[in-house]
Parts: structure tokens; C-alpha cells; sequence
């Protein structure tokens, strides 16, 4: 039986000042294409850059995330250090940023890029992973997506779990972080690892924060957040979290 509107009754109108904060976005990101777009707003350039990586299906991220990076690279552009990338599946946000990097500051950046390219790893699955699953994201290869970043002369494809891989890194300072691992332990594992080797004003980006198929991500994070308190934690409304390094305490800087 439907329902019968009372004589009178108004339909309900859409809140404009919603208490949900998944509806505090309004709009599309795409309206912004247009050539008088507001400055530090989505532009030209970057749906030049986006367009054909969006299309390729070169990454699974939309243009609301990869603009998350956009604004990344602006800010971190004068700071100093290399830039790394942990989950890059088939390649699309790190060619993103790589040459987002190369627009922003007319060179290239050295740039690390991690993936198992075999999809999660059965040892790396823990019991906050429950939605996971061994070899989810194997649609990919490391010689696909080297030869797809081969343009970038100094960027390095690392295959294989990052826990292990991690080890073989020179001694480096960091300006910029993609996590995109969707589990608990390889997202600790970074956090630990980049963020005691991350520059004053370098950028952490989390993805699947709040996703509800990812819940290792949140856990992971709160639990190094707990034993750091030298981040800024911004709320992207992405789905993604950003942290930013600051100044150590009693540094003066």
C-alpha cells in the first residue's frame, strides 16, 4: 500500500546543510571544466593530465582523489625530498603524479613505486583485513606498468611485498606518500617506516580510509597516529586521509 499525502503536506525539501558528512560534497567535480576556473580549483591542466588516465582504467582512483594530489604537489613543491607510491596496481595515480611533479616544477622527481603486482599477499592478510582476500588486485603485471612508467627516468618499480622491499632502500628524506595498501600490516609498516623520514611540510596520503571494506587502514593509522603527534590529520572527503608533517617540537623552525 502506498503512501497518501496529507492534503497540504510539502514534499520534503533536500537538506543544504546536511549533519551527514558523506553529503557535505555538492556537485561534480567535472563542472570545474571550464577556462575561467577559480584559482586553486580544478583547472584545465589538471583534466588535461587526468583525462586519459582516468579513461585508460589505469588506476582505480576517480578525479576527486587525483585532485587530492594535485593540491599534494602544489604544496609540496619546494619541499625537499623523494616522492613513493605503495600499491600502484596498474600504474595510472603514479603516473599521475609523477607528472603532475614534472608540470609543477619543470623537472623530474626521484620517485619509488611499490606493488606485489600479484595482488595481496597471503601473509600480509591479517583479522582486520576480513573483506580482503589473497591475489585481489592481480590485474596487473610489473612489466606492463615498468614499461608504462618507462618515460620517467627517475622513477624506480619495486615488485614485491613492501615489508620486504622496504630493506633496500637507500637513506632518504621524503616530500610526498601515496599508502594504498587496503590492509593493517603493510599501511603500519609505511606509516612507520616514511613518516620518521618525511621532510617538515612533506604530505602523507591514505587512501580507503573510510572505506567500510578496508577497516585494517583506520586501525592501522590511529595506531601510529598514537605513537606520533608531529602530524596535522586533514579529512579529505575523498575517502582519503592526509597527514602533514610538521616541525618537531622546540625546533624553532
Amino acid at each position: 500500500m502506498s503512501e497518501i499525502e496529507e492534503p497540504g503536506e510539502q514534499p520534503p525539501r533536500k537538506d543544504r546543510r546536511p549533519r551527514d558528512p558523506d553529503l557535505w560534497i555538492h556537485g561534480s567535480i567535472k563542472k570545474h571544466r571550464h577556462a575561467d576556473a577559480l584559482h586553486f580549483r580544478p583547472d584545465n591542466d589538471f583534466f588535461r593530465l587526468a583525462d586519459p588516465i582516468v579513461r585508460s582504467q589505469r588506476t582505480l582512483l576517480g578525479y576527486d582523489r587525483l585532485y587530492v594530489f594535485w593540491q599534494a604537489v602544489r604544496n609540496v613543491a619546494n619541499v625537499p625530498g623523494a616522492v613513493a607510491e605503495v600499491g600502484s596496481y596498474r600504474g595510472g595515480s603514479a603516473y599521475f603524479i609523477a607528472s603532475a611533479f614534472a608540470r609543477r616544477t619543470g623537472e623530474e622527481v626521484p620517485m619509488h613505486v611499490f606493488d606485489t603486482f600479484e595482488g595481496h599477499p597471503q601473509q600480509a592478510i591479517t583479522e582486520h583485513d576480513e573483506f580482503q582476500t589473497t591475489g585481489q588486485f592481480s590485474a596487473t603485471t610489473y612489466d606492463d606498468v615498468r614499461e608504462y612508467l618507462s618515460a620517467f627516468r627517475r622513477l624506480e618499480v619495486h615488485k614485491g611485498d613492501v615489508s620486504a622491499s622496504l630493506g633496500d632502500l637507500g637513506e632518504a628524506v621524503y616530500r610526498l606518500v601515496h599508502i594504498d595498501t587496503d590492509l593493517y600490516q603493510p599501511t603500519i609498516v609505511c606509516l612507520r617506516y616514511f613518516g620518521s623520514r618525511m621532510s617538515p611540510g612533506g604530505v602523507i596520503v591514505l587512501d580507503d580510509y573510510s572505506s567500510t571494506k578496508c577497516p585494517g587502514v583506520p586501525m592501522a593509522t590511529f595506531e601510529y597516529l598514537e605513537e606520533r603527534r608531529d602530524f596535522q590529520i586533514w579529512d579529505m572527503r575523498s575517502g582519503q586521509l592526509m597527514l602533514v608533517k610538521g616541525c618537531p617540537p622546540g625546533s624553532g623552525a
